[in-house]
């Protein structure tokens, strides 16, 4: 698929930026170290979205290898009240595949990413 509409590249470019941060552990290494120890791929993962709440505490959402939808809710500091959470079964319009998605949702952009639909984060978008 080719990006034309600005709402749309400007998608892009928020999963982009957001998926290199968490990567290049310029956000937080440790919350780059907290992912890699739950199992996620921070090489192939595609970050939808990360706040951060309090000094180190963090929540997000990222697209997995398989395509999985996760939630996370990252608390550096209290590990017991960690969380990271399946969510794909619930995604609704959220997914690239339903009739009403929107692409201007950063989840849908990274799923769209992920399976090929959307330029890859080493192409731009056109």
């Amino acid at each position: 698929m080719e990006i034309t509409k600005n709402s749309h590249r400007n998608t892009w470019q928020a999963v982009h930026e957001t998926t290199r941060a968490i990567r290049e552990g310029r956000l937080d290494p440790a919350l780059t170290d907290w992912l890699s120890r739950q199992g996620v791929r921070v090489e192939t993962a595609l970050f939808a979205s990360v706040r951060q709440c309090d000094q180190r505490l963090y929540m997000g959402t990222l697209v997995d290898e398989k395509g999985r939808v996760l939630e996370y809710l990252a608390n550096l500091d209290l590990p017991e009240d960690d969380a990271l959470d399946d969510v794909t079964a619930e995604l609704g319009p959220k997914c690239s595949y339903h009739h009403r998605h929107d692409p201007c949702d950063p989840v849908t952009m990274a799923l769209m990413i992920q399976r090929g639909q959307a330029p890859a984060l080493a192409a731009q978008p056109a």
